[in-house]
């Protein structure tokens, strides 16, 4: 069971999806630095996922379409709010390492664009009871088990993503060009998943 749970950890991470594709403009238009934060901080919101499935929090989610709603459309004005930012920002070769007021949004906007995503807590709460894998050990403590594998392949992958989209980000990153095409990705790709989220649905229901 638990090959199985590594193994699709590994498709799903490797699958193209918002934060793959965000994770790769961030570091192809800011460099690894932008893209480590901003990854250190999703990891960030799956732990806090994880936790909330293990003590079954996520039920008050899950359960009730007001705070469903709540994180949904806080999360769309807040995807909203970053790419007004982005658009109005100067087209400029940004390096993360010489400001570290930027590192640190770059993690914060990876922790809310994980929290402020109601498609994680679906993600979450319908995937991860699937591998229970034993009746021995409690149901907390395989979730929490089942969580660190996930970070952990995840983290595996999308480090490989940003090597990758780094050297574009190296190859390019003098190009004014460049510089334009990358802002304007970044703002679609925040657009798109604010799209994605204003269509998610509450539709499941809970049986564990």
């Amino acid at each position: 069971m638990l090959i199985s749970f590594i193994f699709s950890c590994f498709l799903l991470a490797l699958s193209p999806g918002p934060d793959n594709l965000y994770l790769t403009a961030i570091t192809s238009k800011s460099g690894k630095i932008a893209g480590f934060s901003f990854l250190i901080g999703l990891l960030a919101g799956c732990i806090v996922h994880t936790t909330l499935l293990a003590f079954g929090l996520n039920e008050f989610v899950i359960k009730y379409d007001l705070f469903f709603e709540i994180i949904k459309y806080s999360g769309v004005f807040y995807l909203l709010y970053l790419s007004y930012q982005t658009y109005k920002s100067e087209i400029l070769n940004f390096h993360p390492e010489k400001n570290n007021d930027k590192v640190s949004n770059y993690f914060k906007r990876g922790v809310l664009m994980n929290l402020l995503n109601p498609k994680v807590f679906l993600f979450f709460t319908l995937f991860f009871p699937n591998f229970i894998y034993s009746e021995i050990y409690s149901f907390k403590l395989q979730i929490f088990s089942l969580g660190i594998i996930f970070i952990v392949v995840t983290f595996i992958v999308f480090v490989l993503i940003i090597l990758f989209s780094n050297l574009i980000y190296k190859k390019f990153s003098s190009n004014n060009r460049f510089k334009i095409f990358a802002k304007y990705f970044n703002i679609f790709v925040l657009l798109l998943i604010a799209l994605l989220i204003l269509f998610t649905e509450n539709n499941i229901t809970l049986t564990y």
